[in-house]
């Protein structure tokens, strides 16, 4: 049997698809499948890990390793985001693979599961040291940063005291125990030596400690330096509520957040400006030569000052982001939908992110849109499907979701005796609401008359695929004619794509598995 790769990911799609669909090759990884294989053989594998470009061109995906922050990688109004996210999602669909992020919280892990093969790039603002010599190599540099310190000018921030509760993780003290709330108000430093015999709070495995270190060198004096158990961006935070009374922060992140955080000053800067880069594996010699062609290609065009005017420039979209309660990597907070998803994801037996990932592909959470078919609302129902599952107003958003469920439900019916396996069946009722199950069942047609497996979606989506071309949609055993199979194709993809991302910042202890 002839296995075609369909690769899909948010933003990779379009030309990967064209590329793949008429190649021979294994099954992509993506989705559950996707976090399985790479489980399983990274158990298998020594740290001595290699796996370059080309390997990863034969399994379609790029996994990269990032942590959630302000500029790298969250998640907004339902949309994966960030600088580092959007550059490496372009560099994907350049190499003709899926993207894949991994959330990893600290420095160490992700150098480690690099060098075990859990992934493929770094990305974390990551400032390359001495230390670093041998367990990384690092790209050319995105861009440059001052280190500054941040201290508090005025009363505790009110903007910072009342974010979401979610975001105020418990900081683990360090040796120099405090009580939260209770940094005195001091007189401001402007200059690196006054840092002598003050308490500077750093994150754990901070670039900068290697800087404070040089600074107290060259000065007569100590100063006293806590490693933190919090990210830099929350301690930024915490020096606003007046928890922390100085933090060392990159430059351009930390005038970002002075822009929300109206009491914070951004003063002095105490060192040489610094390269952020991304991290691999030393011995992906060729993973590490294309990216750093693609770096010094792009750089030269608008891509690379167009993300970095919207992720590190543009303030009051920062502002809207922190203020925003669709900020989900902090409040947990999809849409304003959340509720009716929850609510009626169980009658399907999903995981009711899942529902949220396909009305975000629908609607983009708006409840009166409208297509250029006449599709409307929430879960855009065409007026015919609303009638015949009880929707009387579509731009009701509880009246448009009940019935979308009970069309999905409709659907699952019909497949589940023909397709036996629950993660394959997903695919076909995504793909039959968007194209309709008498399209999907001609492309299992086709799969069987060209001995592909008409039950496994790898195989059917190709022969959705071909379905537009005349010479295929013209044969006996197709009774719906022409289709545009990249639509549906794409759908299943970008919705099980998002739905990794939004399991990774969305929470949820009660959820079902989707059968």
């Amino acid at each position: 049997m002839a296995m075609r790769a369909i690769t899909a990911s948010l933003g990779v799609l379009p030309a990967a698809l064209l590329l793949l669909a008429c190649r021979e090759g294994s099954p992509p990884l993506s989705g559950a499948d996707s976090s399985a294989r790479t489980s399983t053989s990274a158990r298998q594998l020594a740290p001595s890990f290699a796996w370059d470009l080309e390997d990863i061109r034969k399994r379609d995906t790029l996994i990269v390793l990032a942590p959630y922050n302000s500029t790298t990688y969250f998640l907004y109004r339902g949309e994966a985001m960030g600088y580092e996210y959007e550059l490496l999602r372009d560099f994907a669909k350049d190499a003709g693979v899926e993207l894949r992020v991994v959330l990893v919280h600290d420095r160490d892990s992700m150098f480690t599961m690099l060098r075990e093969g859990k992934g493929d790039i770094a990305a974390a603002r990551l400032i390359p040291l001495p230390e670093d010599s041998g367990r990384v190599a690092f790209t050319r540099e995105l861009y440059r940063s001052e280190p500054v310190v941040v201290q508090r000018k005025g009363p505790v921030s009110e903007a910072a005291a009342n974010l979401p509760a979610a975001v105020d993780t418990i900081l683990k003290k360090g040796p120099a125990e405090r009580t939260p709330g209770l940094v005195a108000r001091a007189r401001l430093i402007t200059r690196p030596g006054e840092l002598i015999s003050k308490r500077v709070d750093l994150p754990d495995q901070s670039p900068y400690k290697q800087t404070l270190m040089e600074l107290e060198d060259s000065l007569s004096g100590d100063i006293h330096v806590v490693e933190i158990d919090a990210s830099d961006d929350k301690l930024v935070r915490e020096v606003s509520k007046g928890n922390v009374q100085f933090t060392i922060a990159e430059g351009n992140v930390a005038e970002l957040q002075q822009s929300y955080y109206k009491n914070i000053v951004v003063l002095p800067v105490i060192g040489a400006s610094k390269k952020v880069a991304w991290a691999v594996r030393p011995n992906a010699p060729v993973l590490i030569g294309e990216l750093n062609r693609w770096i010094g290609n792009e750089k030269t065009g608008p891509l690379f000052n167009r993300l970095y005017k919207k992720y590190f420039t543009d303030r009051r979209g920062y502002e809207e982001r922190v203020e925003s309660r669709y900020l989900s990597s902090e409040t947990g907070t999809l849409s304003p939908y959340d509720s009716l998803l929850k609510q009626h994801a169980k009658a399907l037996g999903w995981d009711w992110r899942l529902l949220g990932s396909q009305m975000y592909q629908e609607s983009r959470f708006k409840p009166n849109a409208r297509s250029w078919a006449g599709a409307t609302g929430l879960l855009q129902l065409m007026p015919a499907t609303g009638r015949e599952f009880g929707v009387r107003n579509p731009n009701d958003p509880a009246q448009n979701v009940q019935g979308a469920v009970r069309f999905l439900q409709w659907l699952t019916r019909h497949w589940t005796s023909r397709i036996p396996d629950p993660e394959e069946r997903l695919k076909f009722i995504l793909a039959s609401y968007n194209t309709g199950a008498g399209h999907v069942e001609d492309a299992q047609r086709l799969a069987e008359a060209n001995n592909d497996n008409p039950k496994l979606w790898a195989d059917v989506s190709y022969w959705l695929l071909q379905k537009s071309k005349r010479e295929v949609y013209t044969k006996p055993m197709v009774k719906y004619g022409f289709s545009r199979g990249i639509e549906p194709v794409t759908y299943v993809a970008i919705i099980l794509d998002r739905f990794s991302h939004y399991k990774q910042f969305v929470v949820d202890r009660a959820t079902a598995a989707p059968n």
